[in-house]
């Protein structure tokens, strides 16, 4: 498949904390295959075989979990929806987004926002979930006999192709990485390997990261290659911390990472031509790295990202090209050859 599409349907599926979430789905499908074998845990992580005999054991992991929103109440004067945040959802973005909410049947939403003639006092301050309403357009008992609290809500924000190969919407985060994952997968089924690889899509990244946890626990890998988004370059964000749109993928050194995973990574980069930054951070990565590396007996660990612009918003933003090159690191960092 193109890997815009690839890209565009894990995007635009919608996630769900279950076992038949559409996410899942859509990601399974394309793994079949490509795969020996594939299976969901209990915490719903979609776990997939795609060589199963091998030198050495190595994984290929993204996140699949969203962010979103959990229905925490419904106004009886208004049908209108009161929720809390699942995941890190930025509150300076979200007044006035249009959503979807998943209950017995999907349903669109928009969520309220005060007309700025009337917020004088409080223009300067981000709202709270406490300010905000999600409004589907039904009347209470409309809207209780389709939306039930503990239901979920999100972005609902098309991919949308902007100029210079460049794409924006919901949930590039982390789409971007279950993409890199899957074309490296496709280059595996083609080219061959030496190794074992198995390609891992994780839950809860957003609120824990316990399906990492799980997965990595059970599954005792020589290697673990895990792949995610981190920060483009734009005005007001620091250029020590970030990355610009089209240079490649962003190969990681921090203390919780093995050294010597992070320079294999260069050195395949460098071998093969493919274009990469190195980005440093002095602690933890906020990524299931930081469980993976450290579940169970223990594992060598290494973390490659795809530079995205307005992380957590309706229209973060990224290159297809950095997505294509991080899958090109994965595949030819696992394959042993």
């Amino acid at each position: 498949m193109d890997t815009i599409d690839i890209l565009k349907k894990i995007c635009e599926a919608p996630y769900e904390h279950t076992f038949d979430s559409p996410t899942l789905k859509v990601i399974e499908e394309m793994m079949l295959p490509l795969s020996e074998k594939t299976e969901t845990d209990a915490l719903g992580n979609l776990i997939c075989s795609v060589k199963s005999e091998g030198e050495n054991h190595i994984v290929l992991s993204a996140h699949m979990d969203k962010i979103g929103m959990v229905i925490t109440g419904i106004d009886e004067k208004t049908g209108m929806l009161r929720f809390g945040k699942s995941g890190g959802i930025d509150m300076r973005t979200l007044a006035a987004a249009r959503v979807r909410v998943i209950g017995k049947k999907m349903v669109c939403g928009c969520v309220t926002s005060t007309p700025p003639h009337l917020s004088r006092g409080s223009r300067n301050t981000a709202p709270t979930a406490d300010d905000l309403y999600i409004d589907c357009g039904l009347s209470y008992d409309e809207i209780k006999s389709i939306v039930s609290v503990g239901d979920r809500a999100e972005y609902l924000s098309p991919v949308c192709e902007l100029l210079g190969g460049k794409l924006t919407g919901a949930y590039m985060d982390n789409s971007a990485g279950c993409t890199a994952v899957i074309r490296a997968c496709e280059l595996l089924k083609v080219h061959g390997a030496k190794n074992r690889i198995t390609a891992v899509f994780t839950t809860r990244e957003e609120i824990g990261k316990g399906g990492a946890l799980a997965a990595f626990t059970r599954l005792q890998p020589d290697m673990a290659l895990i792949t995610d988004v981190s920060f483009g370059s734009a005005p007001g964000i620091p250029k020590e911390s970030s990355s610009p749109l089209s240079s490649g993928a962003m190969i990681c050194f921090s203390p919780i990472l093995q050294k010597e995973v992070s320079l294999m990574l260069t050195d395949v980069a460098e071998k093969n031509g493919i274009a990469y930054t190195v980005e440093v951070m002095g602690a933890r990565t906020a990524t299931d790295s930081d469980v993976a590396v450290n579940a169970g007996k223990g594992t060598k660990t290494g973390l490659v990202s795809v530079p995205l612009l307005n992380m957590h918003t309706p229209v973060e933003t990224l290159d297809i090209k950095d997505v294509e090159a991080v899958a090109a690191v994965l595949f030819n960092a696992s394959r042993g050859e």
